[in-house]
């Protein structure tokens, strides 16, 4: 299995000033969440929530829950001193290991390189979700402008590089119908529903 380790590590160094470092554009988040067709009454799971950058952007479209993981419990502890709404439930899990299905979306925003095993990641995809739910991967940056960043060792030891998304979706492509690849300048999507 993946060593999560220096993962976990640092997100809990940073999880208590991780709202003053990050900043995130709306605008962005709204156009990538817009191409996803989010159903109302829709369960959700927000993979690697971070402190729950996307929470008030999802409870927009009316779900019935969202359920927000991350690997950080200190990333959670904040995530649920930001957000107190009861329909908005955050759980402190690895998600090559989170066991809970019947999700209609599941989401992973700006956080996809950190899982290391891509096959894994869309087979526990592909269990979560229903038949016919969607996944999305979306950052709101090129992947020039991430893989950038990997220069920085500490960076580099807990992701991966980010591929064009045409060579990432593959390994989606036997699990679910991909229909949104997007790859510039400002934003990286890749979009399916289960098969």
């Amino acid at each position: 299995m993946n060593n999560c380790q220096p993962t976990n590590a640092y997100f809990g160094n940073v999880a208590y000033q991780w709202d003053i470092l990050c900043r995130h554009n709306s605008e962005k988040i709204s156009t990538i969440l817009g191409l996803a067709n989010i159903k109302d009454n829709s369960r959700i799971l927000d993979i690697a929530t971070g402190t729950g950058i996307l929470i008030p952007h999802l409870l927009n479209y009316e779900p019935a829950e969202i359920i927000a993981i991350d690997l950080s419990e200190l990333m959670i502890r904040q995530a649920r001193k930001n957000f107190k709404q009861s329909k908005v439930k955050f759980k402190d899990a690895n998600f090559y290991q989170y066991n809970q299905t019947g999700f209609d979306f599941a989401i992973v925003y700006n956080a996809y390189p950190h899982f290391a095993d891509k096959d894994e990641f869309a087979r526990q995809l592909s269990a979560c979700l229903n038949s016919g739910g969607r996944f999305m991967i979306a950052h709101s940056e090129s992947k020039d402008s991430f893989n950038a960043r990997r220069s920085e060792e500490r960076v580099r030891k807990m992701t991966s590089s980010l591929n064009d998304a045409v060579t990432e979706s593959k390994h989606f492509n036997t699990l679910f119908d991909i229909d949104i690849r997007a790859d510039g300048d400002e934003l990286y999507i890749i979009s399916g529903i289960k098969l």
